[in-house]
């Protein structure tokens, strides 16, 4: 298997995963807290929130036949998200886009979360995720399988299912920073032809780190 995009990590990325591993760490040792402590993410009403986060995708993508060879890439994008957020869960809808080298990667989704006390200012949460992506290939021979097999534009789209979860620090009753992690399965294949050559193209997941801000109305 080969690996596409920069494994050593951009600044973003670095950011993402020193966040997260300072939000584990202030969870396990955050002491149990009665309901008036609990964080603000728990007490307000319910109400609607828009997010922007950064985020780093990465797929494992099976290549079989004579299309070229398997890869994992990854890839900088953004997620925009639009939700309610009260006690003691959160629901939103998703929209994320990231480039990978061998194509562009589009996901809609939607997720229900449940919201876990961790303090004062922090809280998790957990949760389900289904939705909708497409891949729009680059090139017409994107995993090097030395023929043409003339994809270059042309989309192949699937659902998608799985997990997040994360933590919240609460800035203002108005803003909150938010980082987390998603697993999905996919459901993408398409079956690459060029000539003598062909294979089957099979994206089986998508992974994905964000970090960004919420802001409540």
């Amino acid at each position: 298997m080969t690996t596409s995009g920069h494994l050593r990590g951009s600044p973003m990325r670095r950011l993402l995963y020193g966040t997260l591993a300072y939000l584990l760490a202030g969870a396990l040792a955050a002491p149990p807290l009665s309901a008036d402590e609990r964080a603000a993410a728990l007490q307000v009403d319910r109400r609607v929130y828009a997010g922007l986060s950064g985020m780093t995708a990465q797929s494992d993508i099976h290549v079989g036949g004579g299309a070229g060879g398997d890869v994992n890439t990854l890839s900088d994008g953004f997620l925009l998200r639009l939700g309610r957020t009260g006690r003691p869960a959160r629901y939103d809808v998703e929209l994320a886009r990231t480039r990978y080298e061998e194509g562009t990667l589009l996901l809609g989704m939607v997720s229900l979360d449940y919201l876990i006390p961790w303090g004062d200012l922090f809280s998790g949460f957990v949760g389900l995720v289904g939705g909708y992506a497409r891949v729009e290939w680059k090139g017409d021979d994107p995993f090097s399988g030395g023929a043409d097999f003339n994809t270059d534009g042309e989309t192949v789209s699937g659902g998608v299912i799985g997990l997040r979860g994360g933590g919240l620090i609460e800035v203002t009753d108005l803003v909150q920073v938010e980082i987390g992690y998603r697993y999905l399965h996919t459901g993408m294949d398409q079956r690459f032809t060029g000539g003598a050559r062909s294979g089957r193209v099979d994206i089986r997941n998508v992974r994905m780190v964000h970090a960004g801000v919420n802001f409540r109305f």
